[in-house]
Formats: structure tokens, sequence, C-alpha cells
């Protein structure tokens, strides 16, 4: 009596890629992209470099306006949850931030540099503007005795930080200033100390 022939194994499909896990690999590819190529890099080159398809690529950013968006929905994200935790000294927003930030620097730089003078992203800078000029309020509370209008004094102060913060974090995450993150803290600390204390000088809000 003769054995019946084994049966062939079941072909192993190629093992399923979580749609979280595509999607952080797109969204880096694509900032990669728009870093070397500027931003009017195309859907197709962005997709190419992500060695995608273009309809598995459209399920998950179907316009290039809803990748925009995720750029920097990453960014302002990242920024919100440090904003969340307590405050650990001066310049500890800004440290927070790029530690968050590095193991995702191109997503990051992609936001801040590539769109930098991009005018459909004039609204997203404005939101991420507003994030870190509300976080800074507190370092602007007129203080009891403070010349009358003093609130309104605090609005314009708060938004001083705004540009340094962004132009700092930028040049630390491209690595442009030639320090060492130990040098680059210890002087962020000390300019934020000194700017917040001439600030509520020009902007009178301290007690006369």
């Amino acid at each position: 009596m003769t054995k019946a022939a084994a049966k062939p194994a079941p072909a192993r499909g190629r093992p399923r890629v979580d749609q979280k896990t595509r999607r952080e690999d797109y969204l880096q590819a694509a900032a990669k992209v728009f870093l070397s190529q500027g931003a009017g890099a195309s859907m197709q080159q962005v997709a190419e470099a992500a060695g995608a398809q273009k309809p598995v690529f459209y399920r998950i950013f179907p316009s290039r306006a809803a990748l925009i968006d995720a750029l920097f929905q990453r960014v302002y994200d990242v920024i919100a949850e440090v904003h969340e935790k307590p405050w650990e000294g001066y310049g500890w927003t800004l440290k927070a931030v790029y530690q968050a930030a590095k193991p995702q620097r191109e997503v990051f730089l992609a936001a801040l540099t590539a769109f930098r003078a991009d005018p459909i992203c004039e609204p997203w800078r404005e939101r991420l503007l507003s994030l870190v000029h509300e976080h800074s309020r507190g370092f602007f509370e007129p203080a009891k005795g403070a010349p009358p209008g003093g609130e309104a004094r605090a609005k314009y102060a708060a938004k001083s930080l705004n540009s340094l913060f962004f132009e700092t974090l930028a040049d630390w995450l491209a690595d442009r200033d030639g320090l060492s993150d130990e040098a680059r803290f210890t002087w962020y600390a000390r300019i934020v100390r000194e700017w917040r204390k001439a600030t509520r000088e020009a902007y009178k809000l301290d007690a006369s």
C-alpha cells in the first residue's frame, strides 16, 4: 500500500503591516522628500520615496493637503503634550520638545523649514505660534501695582518668545549651531531668563 502524497504547505502571504506603522513610514518618507525637494514636491514623488503604490498611499493620505496637515499636526501634538507637563525651569519647554522631536526630526524640520514660506500653511503656523504664545503667558502676567493696561501689554510680551522658540528648535534639530546638547540647554535657559527680565521691564509689567 503506497503512502499518500504529502499535501503542500499552504503558501504564506506577506505579513500584514498595520495602518499605524504604514502611516508613520509614509510620514517620515514624505518629510525627507519635502526637505530635499522643497514644499512643491508632488504626491507621486512622496509615494515613490515611500515605496508605496499610489492607491495604498492615497488610502492613508487622500490628498496633499491631508499629508501636510499630518506633518503639522504631529508637531502641534508633541508641543501640546510637553505643555501638559510640570514646568522644570527656564528653557525646559524647548529642551523637552527638542528631545521628543529628535526621533522624528525630519517631520519637524519639514514643517518648520520646508513650508516656512508656503502661504497655504499660514493657518498652521498661526496655530503653532498661538500654542507657544499661550504657554508663555505665565511668564508675563502683570504684577500687582503694574501700570494700568498690563494685560494688553502682556499679550504682546508673550509673543516675543515665539520666533526664538521655533528658530532655535529648527537649528538644534538640523545641528546647525555647533553646540552639544548640554551647551544648548544651558545657553537657552540663560537667554530665556534674561529675555523675560528685559521684556517685563520693556512692557512695564512689574510694579513702578
